[in-house]
């Protein structure tokens, strides 16, 4: 019989590490909700019957830098022995969290980043220890309404993230959504709930703004099920392929989809999506569980000659009135000349697990869904979730049409510094890993 445990560890920041996901330098000064690092352990028995342990964290931040997550997996490792290769962390993408990688030629904190490792752990180590006889139970459904596409083909041509609603010169959404919602739930051996994993896929930017810190919408929905269930009850959120995805319809003007009040809708109606969807779900008393994991050497694309005099050229001429978002992507420039010099190549971490018939599959960048959805059409288990921003960060993988249109998440940056063939390596790679597993 599965052995299931959850906890969840405060991961809030005092008053002062910067504030991650805007191009602003601006400090933590209140809170409006509490971030949690929220762990699930599952243990089961493997492909040959041996035991088999594997735990999954999520983080109510934008992002988790690599060495973190390493440290965090060497800490429970010690502590508990479950090998740190099956410890997977990802990030909710929330942005108005602290800052604990560095983004938009800004660094953390060093004293958050360092506690940051140990209340991961600690999470993890907490999860481990309070397993239990349990079951798990798969479940999936629809949810059309709450994530958007945000890119969008202009009548000039070019790609436009987050365009005025209803703007007249909108031509048409440059790619599809991922309207899955995938939960598991976990059971004691009495049939009482004890926590969920959930799985959808939209950027995490609802809130607005830079201060209070906020969990966004999955704060919300963590706060639901708790509602729902009971005060013990722990919710995790693996947010889903959502590079080009946002909560924004910029088909429906008259939406008031930005805010807490939005972020409380959005967390309510994906805490009643997860309930809806158990009503259906398969229960998995003693599942076959696996798991593969692999680092490969990502290359980085190609700084023009021209970019990178333009950035000499910007920075010598700033001054206090210089543009802050075009200042940091000239430093971004030359910072990337110099990665190229040193480190070529990025090490990308793919992992996926196995449970019973279902697949899931963790990738460590902001990820547009095509990539995801591409994963999970062609994968060999009945279903498969996948999950961003896990084990590290990357920066954006766009597609290739993307990165012919233009927009944002391909402008050339540390932010986007992988070559366009980056998505479709890390796909071929995270369906292998599931192939070597279900056939």
């Amino acid at each position: 019989m599965l052995q299931i445990g959850f906890a969840e560890q405060d991961i809030t920041p005092p008053p002062g590490p910067r504030i991650a996901g805007h191009f602003r330098d601006q400090a933590v000064e209140t809170i409006h909700d509490p971030l949690f690092a929220r762990a699930m352990a599952v243990t089961g028995s493997g492909p040959s019957g041996e035991e088999l342990t594997f735990v999954l964290i999520t983080c109510d931040l934008l992002s988790l830098r690599r060495s973190t997550v390493l440290a965090a997996r060497r800490r429970i490792e010690e502590a508990t022995g479950v090998p740190g290769a099956r410890i997977t962390i990802s990030a909710t993408h929330t942005h108005t969290g602290p800052a604990a990688a560095r983004i938009f030629c800004m660094d953390p904190d060093p004293d958050y980043v360092q506690s940051l490792e140990g209340h991961i752990a600690a999470a993890g180590i907490a999860a481990l220890q309070r397993r239990q006889p349990g079951t798990l139970t798969v479940a999936y459904g629809f949810e059309g309404k709450l994530t958007q596409q945000r890119r969008f083909i202009m009548r000039d041509g070019t790609a436009r993230m987050h365009p005025p609603k209803g703007g007249k010169d909108i031509l048409y959404q440059e790619g599809p959504v991922d309207p899955e919602i995938a939960v598991l739930w976990g059971e004691d051996a009495t049939g009482a709930p004890l926590g969920c994993w959930v799985n959808f896929a939209c950027h995490v930017n609802t809130v607005g703004g830079t201060n209070p810190i906020s969990a966004d919408y999955p704060g919300y929905l963590s706060a639901a099920m708790k509602t729902r269930q009971h005060e013990g009850f722990v919710t995790l959120f693996g947010n889903g392929c959502c590079g080009n995805l946002c909560a924004i319809d910029v088909y429906d003007p008259d939406r008031d989809d930005r805010g807490h009040e939005w972020a409380r809708t959005m967390g309510e109606r994906l805490a009643d999506d997860v309930l809806r969807a158990l009503a259906d779900g398969e229960k998995l008393a003693d599942p076959v569980l696996d798991h593969r994991s692999t680092v490969i050497p990502m290359p980085m694309r190609h700084v023009p000659e021209e970019l990178l005099t333009w950035a000499r050229d910007f920075l010598a001429a700033a001054d206090e009135n210089t543009s802050f978002t075009e200042r940091c992507y000239a430093q971004m420039a030359l910072e990337m000349m110099e990665m190229q010099r040193t480190e070529p190549l990025v090490s990308a971490e793919v992992d996926a697990f196995r449970l019973g018939d279902y697949g899931l599959v963790t990738l460590p960048g902001e990820i547009f869904t095509e990539f995801g959805l591409d994963i999970k059409l062609k994968s060999p288990a009945k279903r498969t979730f996948v999950v961003e921003l896990a084990n590290g960060i990357v920066g954006y993988v766009p597609t290739k049409r993307a990165f012919e249109g233009g927009g944002y998440e391909q402008r050339t940056a540390t932010s986007s510094k992988l070559d366009p063939v980056a998505g479709e390596m890390m796909v071929a790679v995270g369906r292998s890993l599931l192939e070597s597993m279900f056939r």
